[in-house]
């Protein structure tokens, strides 16, 4: 894989509004604003704090696809 350097994102909490009590549904979600480098489309993404667990685990077993921050990211972020 190429180096790919980016800038930094944020994870945002938000609320599930329409939790029902009887449901699994969780009272909130981490959503993260994402846009598609090849057409350019945008679209939030809800994670559970289990999944963004499991996601920072396999980010520390694979090292070595991990994306590198830019220089510009490092002055501006």
């Amino acid at each position: 894989m190429d180096n790919i350097f980016t800038r930094l994102g944020r994870l945002i909490r938000v609320s599930n509004i329409k939790t029902r009590s009887f449901s699994h549904e969780k009272e909130s979600y981490v959503a993260v604003l994402v846009k598609d480098e090849k057409t350019k489309d945008t679209q939030c993404l809800l994670f559970t704090d289990a999944e963004i667990a499991r996601a920072e685990i396999r980010a520390l077993k694979n090292q070595e696809d991990l994306l590198k921050r830019s220089f510009i990211s490092k002055i501006l972020d």
